[in-house]
């Protein structure tokens, strides 16, 4: 079979550990798409943390964005954007604020945060393992937690009167069982769905938004048909467009559950997996 589309998740799948595509993969991805293969990156971030990757493609590609729950065209225009409901959001702020515990939210456009220390905080410990000098490290969250205007701190306690729509919440903890006891707690708020991109933590979104939703979304648009693609990721939040395309792939750094999951398995995301589904598959 012709595959006409590849869908890839962005990290853990086409990043590598230290969160860069490999020239490697951006050279695949390239040459698939000048033999007509439609790329899609389907991802659980929002579109501000992920311009600056799209930026180094040379070709035009629909984004998946926010698990599924916001989808943007190849001009990066959205098309569609799925919102929680507003008493949804409220439970779900009640449940994290009774819990104590770091979160953020997003629409389509900007990250919402409680605190910049927090984010400041969490920030570090995500990127510590890029810097080898602690005071640059220190240096360039500071300056990029100034300069951008995605970034907006607003007071959840107050979110109902402001009536402000939002995507996905993304709850962040090394400790499971605290998350364990806040998933569950998520299940229960009707209209939401739970799911995570890695062990240490949760995002919730409406029920009705997924990759895999949304990558039948773009099929239509596209006239290709599930059988016709290929989609590859390593985590829960990649499971949906893993289990609805033709060919559903898993890197080999992938969740054991993934794993079972897919129909494939190709080399891990240090390994440049992405370009061996392309050179393997495609070509």
């Amino acid at each position: 079979m012709k595959y006409k589309l590849l869908a890839t998740d962005m990290d853990g799948t086409l990043l590598t550990n230290d969160k860069k595509i490999s020239e490697t993969n951006i050279n695949a991805l390239e040459a698939a798409s000048k033999k007509g293969v439609e790329i899609v990156i389907a991802t659980g971030r929002s579109y501000s943390t992920l311009k600056k990757y799209i930026d180094l493609f040379s070709f035009d590609c629909y984004l998946i964005t926010n698990n599924g729950a916001v989808i943007r065209n190849k001009v990066h225009n959205v098309e569609k954007s799925v919102y929680l409901d507003p008493e949804a959001t409220t439970e779900i702020i009640k449940v994290l604020s009774n819990e104590n515990v770091y979160f953020h939210s997003s629409d389509a456009d900007n990250i919402y945060i409680q605190s910049y220390l927090a984010r400041f905080m969490e920030a570090k410990r995500f990127l510590q393992h890029e810097y080898s000098n602690p005071l640059s490290l220190y240096k360039s969250l500071i300056l990029k937690m100034i300069l951008d205007k995605n970034l907006k701190k607003i007071d959840f306690s107050r979110i109902a009167d402001q009536g402000l729509p939002l995507n996905t919440f993304f709850i962040l903890s090394e400790e499971k069982l605290l998350l364990n006891k806040i998933k569950k707690q998520l299940y229960q708020i009707r209209g939401v769905a739970v799911t995570s991109s890695s062990e240490n933590n949760i995002e919730a979104l409406n029920d009705k938004a997924s990759k895999g939703a949304a990558l039948g979304y773009v099929g239509d648009k596209l006239g290709i048909v599930k059988e016709e693609m290929i989609a590859v990721g390593d985590q829960l939040n990649d499971l949906s467009m893993i289990e609805y395309s033709g060919l559903g792939v898993a890197v080999a750094n992938a969740d054991e559950k993934v794993l079972k999951r897919a129909d494939w398995i190709t080399k891990s995301n240090e390994d440049h997996g992405v370009a061996y589904v392309i050179e393997y598959l495609i070509k």
